[in-house]
């Protein structure tokens, strides 16, 4: 669990140094969806403008990957892609 964890962490750490780029929802969804077919581009959507306003509070990137996995029911892997995508594209 702790070594889980850990990876999680170094993961979204990494997710955090990233730099934003202007706000680009169809590049957002263009990019997720084919990797998420399980989600609507509204949910995706909401979800990466939640990402970005938590981060945008002050937290960091790594302490979003529950919140996105626990609100959309997805993995580890697909929360990340979620925060990630939302830090370059719509942030």
């Amino acid at each position: 669990m702790k070594v889980v964890f850990g990876a999680v962490l170094a993961a979204g750490m990494a997710i955090g140094v990233a730099a934003p780029a202007a706000a680009d929802e169809s590049g957002y969804l263009t990019e997720l969806a084919p990797r998420l077919t399980s989600l609507s581009p509204q949910q995706l959507s909401a979800e990466g403008h939640k990402v970005c306003r938590y981060v945008g509070a002050g937290r960091p990137t790594a302490d979003a990957i529950p919140m996105v996995m626990n609100d959309l029911k997805t993995t580890v892997a697909g929360a990340m892609y979620i925060i990630s995508a939302s830090m370059r594209e719509l942030c």
